[in-house]
């Protein structure tokens, strides 16, 4: 996970493996490096990317690319034998590496003539935190930094020869290493004696498409070998998923759970890991024309988080119940999913505010006011009366009782008049967790244009779902069909007001060509970027902007029973 990459930068990066084999001898006449390149969850070998060897005191600048298994190799075009023109021209500060880290992180150092060379460590008050003094030679050095203080931000200044150097780290934890180290490295003295190799500071950039790039500073002698693993963009982002029916799954496979991987069904634990999920609504739907529960639904809700919590239960190290965006972000940081419950359809509640307010402390922060069946105070889209008949007196008083106790209002399935009715009764933003832009499939499921609109100038968001009927007019839909949707949204409203609600595990078989199920959501989003939407763009498709409505509806305490009466 994701997360875990953040949390654990420092011992990632800590792999790279340096196998030191270093000719002495005066007929060295280049260095040789390699490494090897993989996908930081797959482990999958990565071929074609590519590995920018770059010196700016020795004037090298190369460009290289891994090879079908992920290798690369260079070699330099000169000497690493040790005389005048090796010699460090200016007083330099490498930017420490790893860098965030945790616990170590080194930072290498030049010196071009010699004399007294202090290092200072400080805080974000300029407070400081320890140094070293020290005489040195021209050389190249390097001294490390142990975890001491609180996680945050730092400063090292170098000063030397009256030159002056700050630069910034990030300390992911907090801990008590004992700070900065003694400085070592090897001075550079022009003798006569037999010629020794030198370290020679270098940057090297790794890029790939669709990958985090990663940059290490470094000084190599020759036979150095790297292991670097990348880290994909997708990946690297939050991904929140509105809309997953896995409990409407199991109420008729009770037998189904999280764990392991399965071959069916759309979500488990091991595929919501590979597809990048890091926050998912988990909907409680009860069917209102068949099953165990049409004449009492709250019952049968009762019956699906049963299985819900049953799951959380048996897998506490991979995923955990959240019920704020904060709450969802600290699980994450855990290297955990986090769950959010919703319930699908305002007859669950069976006309009692009570219900309502009991499947609020089951963790409900969601609720679509209709599925496609109208209640007794909500018109669905389906039904005929869409355009003309909205909520009752009742069903203001359920959207006001949503708004006082945080819970988000979901209008998919929803009728235009009742929307309308809701956008002029709440005080919060709301969303469409599962739905498409009608002007692009004209389909009562989908939104209007006004509709658009109307959500986003609330500040709320369109969750573009994945069920093929309500993407293409007939056939097969593909990865295109879902982002001519998502086009359609942006250039209609903005970036800031489109999201991700996929239905999987409520669409059956009849799934999107490329997007089969939740360990897929990676596809969605290296089409994203061959499209031409950029990482900032994806950020905010994939999670930013449902952090806005999640924060914004749930993040405050509620005012609870306000309305019951």
């Amino acid at each position: 996970m994701k997360y875990f990459v953040e949390k654990y930068r420092s011992q990632i990066s800590s792999l790279i493996v340096i196998c030191l084999s270093v000719m002495l001898n005066t007929g060295l006449m280049a260095f040789t490096i390699s490494g090897h390149l993989s996908d930081v969850v797959t482990g999958n070998n990565l071929s074609q990317v590519n590995v920018v060897i770059i010196s700016d005191d020795y004037a090298i600048r190369d460009t290289i690319l891994t090879n079908s298994i992920g290798e690369w190799e260079y070699t330099s075009k000169f000497s690493m034998i040790e005389h005048g023109s090796i010699l460090p021209k200016e007083f330099r500060v490498s930017q420490n590496y790893p860098n965030p880290f945790n616990p170590t992180t080194s930072i290498d150092f030049s010196v071009a003539s010699a004399g007294y060379v202090e290092i200072m460590v400080h805080n974000v008050l300029g407070q400081e935190l320890d140094s070293k003094q020290k005489l040195l030679n021209v050389g190249n050095y390097r001294i490390d930094w142990k975890s001491t203080g609180s996680a945050g931000v730092y400063f090292y200044t170098l000063r030397a020869n009256g030159k002056s150097i700050t630069k910034k780290m990030i300390q992911l934890d907090g801990g008590s290493g004992g700070g900065l180290s003694e400085i070592s490295g090897t001075s550079f003295r022009q003798s006569s004696e037999l010629a020794k190799v030198s370290a020679l500071p270098l940057t090297i950039i790794y890029e790939k498409f669709a990958y985090v790039g990663d940059t290490v500073s470094v000084a190599v002698t020759g036979g150095e070998h790297f292991e670097i693993a990348l880290e994909t963009i997708h990946n690297s982002l939050t991904l929140i998923d509105l809309h997953n029916d896995l409990l409407e799954q199991m109420l008729d496979d009770p037998n189904y759970h999280w764990m392991p991987e399965h071959n069916y069904h759309h979500t488990d634990i091991p595929r919501l890991i590979k597809g990048g999920v890091d926050i998912q609504f988990f909907t409680v739907w009860i069917s209102p024309n068949s099953g165990s529960y049409t004449s009492n639904p709250y019952q049968g809700a009762q019956a699906a988080l049963s299985l819900f919590n049953r799951e959380l239960n048996l897998y506490p190290e991979y995923i955990q119940q959240a019920t704020t965006y904060d709450e969802a972000i600290s699980i994450n940081y855990d290297d955990k999913i986090a769950a959010v419950m919703c319930v699908e359809g305002g007859h669950t509640i069976e006309n009692d505010i009570d219900n309502l307010i009991a499947l609020y402390d089951a963790g409900m922060r969601y609720l679509t006011i209709t599925w496609n069946n109208s209640t007794d105070w909500a018109v669905s889209a389906q039904d005929n009366r869409s355009e003309t008949v909205g909520l009752s007196d009742f069903g203001n008083r359920v959207i006001r009782t949503l708004d006082s106790l945080g819970v988000i209002i979901d209008v998919s399935h929803v009728g235009i008049k009742t929307i309308q009715d809701i956008l002029t009764t709440t005080t919060n933003p709301i969303i469409a967790s599962h739905s498409g832009a009608r002007a692009v499939r004209n389909h009562y499921r989908n939104l209007y244009d006004d509709q658009i609109r109307a959500i986003a100038d609330g500040g709320g968001v369109v969750g573009v779902v994945f069920y093929p009927p309500f993407l293409v007019n007939s056939g097969e839909a593909s990865i295109a069909n879902v982002i001519q949707h998502i086009d359609y949204i942006v250039n209609l409203v903005g970036i800031d007001f489109v999201a991700i609600g996929s239905d999987f595990d409520g669409i059956g078989t009849n799934t999107v060509r490329g997007l089969y199920d939740t360990s897929t959501f990676p596809d969605l989003t290296l089409a994203l970027l061959e499209h031409g939407y950029s990482r900032d763009d994806l950020a905010k498709i994939l999670g930013k902007n449902f952090q806005r409505v999640f924060e914004q509806v749930c993040g405050k305490p509620p005012v609870k029973y306000v309305y019951h009466k």
